[in-house]
């Protein structure tokens, strides 16, 4: 059983650096929008000093993802008690994160269509969305998976450390579970060796991740700073409906996820709250979910009392390969486009599109604003001009800010869930023990 060490090992100190954190949050985005409102040049310099902080910040907690990933992972799988509970598990999750997929997309559409009939759009702005940007050039589609047979190749690539090197954590997750799984048919002596190696080194991967989240407050007050500074409080017309209305969505998905994880993950909503708020604050200042791994698997482990199969296994797989999101953006992103461009959408188009999304989730880098670039094949095939979708992204940093906060707080919410089994019979056997003291 991996401890928990570092900073966050008492819960009042979490609870204290959360509370800070929020206060660096808003002070961030006060100073950053009067340093752009003001065009003052001493706060403009301020702003700038304060960005490297929190870049430097945020590739601390990147640094230290790819260990934590891969040490955990290795300790997760030799801790099994047989191979085959990790398969049961992997086919439970993916089915967990399938229905979650569809559920949200069910709802988003449920919302969307009939918003999208209460909002005239004007000839103006429908020539805006026609005319008013240019289609990325072909190398920067190109880059990324276009077919579900091209996504299978790039699960394996040729060498492992380069696709470290790019933050794919995917391949890199499967590789460590394939080690780790062939690590299993080693003789006892050995296979404890390795359990031990991995398990001091996911140790030590806490400590060094406890004295990053200390600094968590400056890190989040200069992200926030800076991407104030450089947006400011622009939005206008068309433009602010499709972002409130896609806000509003994800924050309705994201609040709905505590009575879901409740009742069947079966904890308390302070508990929940508790555990997953850290990583809630990492997720919204650096529009990362990668970055909010460790915040993740901390106050999983504290506050829930997460096994090292759910924060080793599920977690990692959760924050690399399950994005709540996507079937919430991207089909409201062409629900909206297809609005105001006139382009009729039936039931088969839809569908079509909403069946992309699900398979697409699960390729999407858990990093800002990788996802839209990644489905501009799936508008192409339902006749969705590639300029529409383009003036779109160039907004898209706001809501993804909420993006971000429903996928880290799915991700926690999928581990409770399949947790519960576990944490049951834990909570169980310790009553057992008691009674019989």
């Amino acid at each position: 059983m991996i401890r928990s060490t570092g900073a966050g090992a008492a819960a009042s100190g979490g609870v204290s650096r959360t509370a800070w954190a929020l206060a660096s949050l808003a002070a961030g985005f006060g100073v950053g929008i009067l340093a752009h409102e003001s065009g003052a040049s001493v706060l403009a310099r301020f702003v700038e000093a304060a960005s490297v902080v929190g870049r430097l910040w945020v590739a601390a907690l990147q640094m230290s993802v790819l260990p934590l990933v891969v040490s955990m992972t290795f300790v997760a799988i030799l801790g099994a008690s047989t191979r085959a509970s990790i398969g049961k598990l992997g086919v439970r999750t993916l089915a967990l994160f399938v229905a979650m997929l569809v559920a949200a997309g069910i709802l988003t559409l449920a919302i969307a269509i009939p918003a999208m009939r209460l909002y005239p759009m004007d000839a103006a702005a429908t020539a805006a969305f026609r005319a008013g940007a240019s289609v990325p050039a072909p190398g920067d589609a190109a880059a990324h998976p276009t077919s579900i047979g091209d996504w299978l190749v790039a699960l394996v690539p040729v060498n492992i450390f380069e696709a470290a090197a790019r933050g794919e954590i995917l391949p890199v997750l499967l590789f460590t579970v394939l080690v780790g799984l062939a690590a299993t048919r080693l003789s006892p002596e050995r296979r404890e060796g390795l359990h031990r190696l991995f398990e001091a080194l996911s140790e030590t991967m806490m400590v060094v991740i406890g004295w990053i989240l200390t600094l968590l407050p400056l890190g989040v007050f200069g992200l926030c700073a800076d991407f104030a500074f450089r947006v400011g409080v622009r939005a206008t017309g068309a433009l602010t409906f499709f972002v409130t209305l896609a806000c509003g969505i994800l924050l309705l998905v994201t609040a709905l996820l505590y009575p879901v994880t409740i009742l069947f993950g079966r904890t308390s909503l302070a508990r929940f709250a508790r555990a997953v708020a850290p990583a809630q604050v990492v997720a919204v200042s650096t529009r990362s979910s990668l970055a909010s791994l460790p915040a993740l698997v901390e106050g999983g482990r504290r506050e829930l009392g997460l096994s090292d199969t759910a924060t080793g296994f599920v977690l990692p797989l959760s924050v690399a390969a399950f994005k709540l999101s996507r079937t919430i953006t991207s089909p409201l992103r062409m629900l909206f486009l297809a609005h105001i461009l006139g382009i009729p959408m039936g039931a088969g188009r839809i569908a079509t599109f909403f069946a992309i999304q699900v398979l697409m989730s699960f390729s999407t880098a858990g990093i800002p604003s990788v996802g839209a670039l990644q489905s501009l094949p799936s508008y192409v095939a339902v006749g969705i001009p590639l300029s529409g979708v383009m003036i779109l992204n160039a907004v898209d940093p706001i809501p993804d800010f909420f993006a971000t906060l429903a996928n880290v707080t799915a991700d926690m919410s999928a581990a409770t869930i399949l947790s519960r089994r576990e944490r049951t019979r834990g909570t169980a056997l310790r009553a057992a023990s008691s009674g019989s003291s």
